[in-house]
């Protein structure tokens, strides 16, 4: 354990990420997404153009754009970063330089609920350098605390609750003691925020592990190289207790409120930015940064495979197998890219994340692999069966059956799709054997999975054909495991990773799959996430900068991007034009939103 005030220091230098081109089918296996809008008269559905978008999310719809050679070989320095180690005093950024970093960061979920679980306050270089004195103070840093901050970043989250968790409330009890304890559980989770499944507990620092890693590259990206970001999760993790009089000190300057206490919402990250020396700012073209932007935007999970668990009435491009896979090459470099992020957030050498960040692959490719996808398929149907059929009817009757019908929908949310399917966890044992805490390690598996994800995602964009929406996709789950927790908890199921890491004593975290394929998922899915019509029941939509982000000015707390009544309708990075339309070009209608006040995006936010 380090002394208050230091600083964990390991060599975590990053192995070197190489680029892995992926060949597009023959030219008759390939498919576009050739989404249009539907006809007067006819019904709408997922696969169909939506009639409009009305948003303050400065993301949209979006297409990916292809890489060259050269483009991917600048992008991924961007998956390698090192922490910086000195800012220089300089001038803060525009109004336009924030509001592009923070779309980058915490309003852009890698999620694909895009779980509201965020709150951020952003302070000048006079509150940073006072931060920048109270985090001086904390033990169990993990990077040192650098002066001459441009600004900084106060991150709440709060526990994972969505209409999923509510659903979660009625599961494990028994039948006849039901109406007692459903509402003591109710009482436990509002005021000691105790989760019914511990790996639904596990989401509030998976989230956090993929903001902090996305932070990174955010600052860079927003600031063409010259900016980088120091993040601090670990003084907010398990020594939380022992930081409490600073982490109170920074509650107050960022004015949490009663409310937000009560939702449970605490300090769980502080990021420093600033301007670092000419030797460590990142060498790469203004104008990619601004294409990286979009793109970024771009990527969703993928949960269509085509010709393999595509519906019925899906669209003649999704109905087909295409001759692809997701090769050995790209898959090592993906594993190199998540064994990175998790020796760079958990703070121990390569070698050792390598035994600590447990990786089943499992898919037909491996030995025994068929069998083992179908028993893992077949058991999660077993927990669904049993859940619904246990849930108390006292409860799921007067409500329609609508958390039954809920819970029998996470079926098709749990397929295990893909060319290359792992499931990651930890073994609380091994963490403590190396003395690394359990809640930063977590963080680091979530950053872990996007980090892999994202390399794997700017590979179908390499050399990406005009005739594919992209050559490579991933869709990272938390599902299975959860449905899999429930089994744990109440079935006496065995874990995921229990057949190959069983004497670890192991729990599984994060599901992920990647794909090989041409045509993207339906724009339904994106729509799900932007338009409060159309969402589903279990997502939240993507939030306005005005939501999430305030920024402390003159002593006072303004949201981003609200203005004398006028909010933000801005897509971020807009100028690039990569905005879904139908085969003939045309737009949907306010996709592109509307730009921000020049006057105001322009002038120097401190």
């Amino acid at each position: 354990m380090t002394g208050l005030g230091t600083a964990l220091k390991t060599d975590v230098k990053p192995k070197e990420l190489y680029p892995t081109e992926i060949q597009p089918p023959a030219q008759e296996e390939r498919a576009k997404r050739l989404a249009s809008f539907a006809a007067p008269g006819e019904r709408k559905n997922r696969y169909t153009l939506p009639d409009g978008l009305q948003s303050n999310s400065p993301i949209g719809y979006r297409k990916r754009m292809p890489l060259t050679e050269s483009e991917v070989d600048e992008a991924l320095t961007l998956l390698s970063l090192e922490r910086p180690s000195a800012f220089v005093e300089c001038e803060g950024p525009t109004e336009q330089e924030l509001f592009e970093e923070c779309s980058l960061g915490v309003l852009a979920s890698r999620q694909s609920t895009n779980f509201r679980g965020h709150q951020q306050v952003t302070f000048g270089p006079e509150d940073s350098a006072e931060i920048a004195s109270l985090m001086k103070e904390l033990g169990h840093l993990d990077a040192p605390v650098l002066d001459h901050a441009a600004y900084t970043h106060v991150v709440f989250s709060r526990p994972y609750r969505t209409p999923f968790t509510m659903l979660l409330t009625l599961v494990g009890h028994r039948s006849f003691t039901s109406l007692l304890t459903v509402p003591f559980r109710v009482f436990k989770k509002r005021t000691q925020f105790v989760s019914d499944i511990p790996t639904i507990g596990y989401l509030q620092e998976l989230h956090l592990g993929i903001l902090a890693d996305s932070t990174e590259r955010a600052a860079v990206l927003a600031s063409e190289g010259r900016r980088r970001a120091q993040v601090h999760l670990r003084p907010f993790c398990g020594a939380r207790k022992e930081n409490k009089k600073v982490i109170a000190k920074l509650e107050k300057m960022c004015g949490l409120t009663l409310q937000e206490r009560m939702m449970g919402y605490r300090v769980s990250m502080v990021v420093q930015v600033g301007e670092v020396h000419e030797s460590e700012q990142l060498q790469i073209d203004p104008k990619l940064c601004r294409k990286l932007g979009a793109n970024l935007l771009s990527f969703r999970s993928e949960r269509i495979q085509p010709g393999v668990n595509q519906e019925e009435k899906a669209p003649e491009g999704y109905q087909h197998r295409q001759n692809m896979d997701v090769s050995d090459d790209l898959t090592v470099m993906a594993g190199r890219a998540a064994y990175n992020a998790f020796a760079h957030w958990a703070g121990v050498d390569r070698e050792k994340a390598k035994s600590l960040l447990l990786m089943d692959r499992v898919d037909v490719l491996t030995p025994n692999g068929k069998a083992r996808l179908r028993k893992i398929r077949n058991e999660l149907g077993e927990i669904t069966d049993k859940l619904v059929r246990d849930l108390p009817k006292w409860a799921d009757i007067p409500a329609g059956k609508k958390f039954s019908r809920n819970a029998a929908r996470g079926r098709k949310a749990f397929a295990l799709v893909g060319q290359r399917i792992y499931i990651a966890g930890l073994s609380r044992e091994s963490l403590e054997r190396e003395g690394i805490d359990w809640e930063l390690a977590v963080c680091a598996v979530g950053a872990s999975a996007a980090r892999s994800s994202l390399f794997v995602e700017l590979m179908g964009t390499y050399n990406l054909p005009g005739d594919c929406d992209l050559l490579a996709g991933t869709c990272i789950m938390a599902g299975p495991v959860n449905q899999n927790d429930i089994g744990k908890q109440f079935y006496g199921y065995k874990d995921l990773l229990s057949d190959n890491f069983g004497e670890l004593d192991p729990t599984s975290l994060l599901v992920w799959t990647l794909k090989a394929k041409t045509i993207a998922d339906p724009t339904g899915n994106e729509e799900q996430l932007l338009n409060a019509a159309r969402k589903g029941a279990l997502v939240d939509l993507r939030a306005g900068p005005h939501e999430v982000v305030k920024v402390a000015s003159q002593g006072k707390l303004e949201p981003m991007r609200s203005f004398e009544g006028k909010l933000n309708e801005e897509r971020a990075f807009f100028e690039q034009g990569n905005f879904v339309t139908d085969p003939t070009g045309k737009e949907i209608p306010g996709n592109r939103g509307k730009p921000w006040s020049e006057f105001l995006a322009r002038r120097k936010v401190w």
